[in-house]
């Protein structure tokens, strides 16, 4: 256990063929420190168990979030055995015994920005024009903020950034197979039938996020085995997003397409130019007419009737959520609460309004706590993908951190087809960003210290690790 979580680098004489070594090394608390090295988080042997214990907490406090187990299990069995718990519970309580919070704040403004976002959320709950139902978003915020803390606090090291990333591909295959079971058919679009995402355009929107995680492994496992079956499941993860039939998750996939070709390398490039011409001309055979219909459905001049009314719908919410903004500038309309004051202030259909969500993350945010909530929640997206373009940048320089490369690039390739997707989704309260942030602080964290680390193996004659 104590080779996960060392305090400092070890590194071998520079002899003939010296072994290898893993990114943090064991270390001798006894025996002093080379003048070289530097110190990582935890000073002691005493603390190892602890720091180890903390990190496997918030692995599976991860994997319970993207996998929806939880929901999985409500509705198989049809009553809730409360599974979230069981990882919640221990990971609150690690992050607070190993010293998580600090570390978290260490790492940046991104902390700052959900820590602010949750703190905006329950001060603009007094002034709600409903403060009873915005509790309930209050009760979600406080649920899911702090993922941020989870993911900076918890990964102390690379290895342990690698388990987080592994834990949302994990749910991404959980999610795979649960679409099997549990689809539904909305009208020719596909869904989930229960859970926080039953919805078809928020599935998508799910999808786009874990999908690259996959992705991840196609690019960076050994085992071929394994890399096969990683490219099967996000094949065919890009089916059911293209299933549902969202137009905005399609805008998503074309934004991360763009994002692969401008940040990959020659040979991803010339293999994407090779192979998503293919995989078009295959789901233009197996999709069905209606999904494909939908998907084309961008203008007045188009035949679907149903998309063309959504669209319509959608551009009445946006005014109206851009209206809320400006007319509620500070605290908005309450936490939640967009869809009742819509409903309740005009007359769209008869003597009500429409009573939907904005169906944009950005303005939902705004419309609902304000524009500083808004400003805190950009804040947080860009700050998060400012330190994982840095560490790309960086990393790309480093030959013998090729490993750290592909895990940036994949990550930047969820962010931006998720960040997009959002325009079209009420996601302002869900745990998906603040745990982008929380662990792009991570894999920034961890990043430098195998920088470092594997540096000073270099010039002592090791080679690549």
């Amino acid at each position: 256990m104590g080779r996960f979580l060392s305090s400092k680098p070890h590194l071998p004489a520079p002899p003939i063929a010296p072994p290898r070594v893993p990114s943090v090394a064991v270390a001798d608390s006894s025996a002093p420190a080379l003048p070289e090295a530097t110190p990582v988080a935890f000073s002691g042997p005493e603390d190892q168990p602890v720091v180890f214990l903390a990190a496997l907490a918030g692995v599976l406090l991860v994997f319970m979030k993207f996998s929806m187990l939880p929901e999985i299990q409500s509705a198989l069995m049809g009553f809730k055995l409360y599974l979230l718990y069981l990882a919640a519970i221990p990971g609150c309580f690690a992050i607070l015994v190993s010293g998580g919070v600090k570390r978290t704040f260490k790492g940046g403004p991104a902390a700052y920005c959900w820590l602010g976002y949750m703190l905006w959320i329950m001060l603009a709950t007094p002034f709600s024009s409903w403060r009873g139902d915005s509790v309930h978003m209050v009760n979600m915020a406080l649920k899911n903020i702090p993922m941020v803390f989870v993911c900076a606090g918890l990964a102390v090291n690379w290895r342990f950034c690698k388990w987080m990333m592994y834990a949302i591909a994990g749910g991404g295959v959980v999610n795979l197979i649960a679409s099997r079971v549990f689809m539904k058919d909305f009208g020719g679009r596909s869904g989930l039938e229960f859970g926080t995402v039953s919805n078809p355009n928020d599935f998508a929107g799910h999808l786009l996020l874990v999908l690259p995680f996959l992705l991840w492994i196609v690019l960076s496992s050994k085992p071929m085995v394994l890399r096969l079956g990683a490219l099967a499941a996000v094949v065919f993860g890009v089916y059911l997003i293209l299933g549902t039939a969202s137009r905005g998750a399609l805008v998503a996939l074309v934004g991360g397409l763009l994002l692969f070709l401008w940040k990959g390398s020659a040979k991803q490039r010339i293999a994407v130019l090779v192979i998503v011409p293919m995989l078009a001309g295959v789901v233009l055979m197996v999709m069905p007419h209606t999904v494909l219909s939908r998907l084309s459905s961008f203008s007045a001049g188009d035949s679907n009737s149903e998309a063309l009314e959504s669209s319509d719908s959608r551009r009445y919410l946006l005014k109206k959520s851009i209206e809320y903004t400006f007319q509620f500038p500070l605290f908005g309309v309450g936490p939640g609460q967009f869809g009742n004051y819509e409903g309740g202030h005009n007359q769209v259909i008869g003597t009500h309004g429409m009573y939907h969500g904005a169906h944009n993350s950005y303005t939902q945010a705004s419309a609902e706590c304000g524009i500083p909530a808004l400003l805190f929640f950009v804040a947080g997206i860009v700050s998060a993908f400012h330190i994982l373009n840095s560490t790309f940048k960086e990393a790309r320089r480093r030959p013998e951190c090729e490993d750290i490369t592909t895990a940036a690039f994949c990550f930047m390739l969820a962010m931006v087809g998720f960040c997009i997707a959002i325009f079209f989704l009420n996601f302002a309260y869900f745990y998906y960003l603040p745990t982008m942030g929380g662990l792009a602080v991570a894999v920034r964290r961890a990043a430098k210290q195998e920088f470092q680390t594997r540096r000073q193996f270099a010039v002592a004659g090791g080679g690549e690790l």
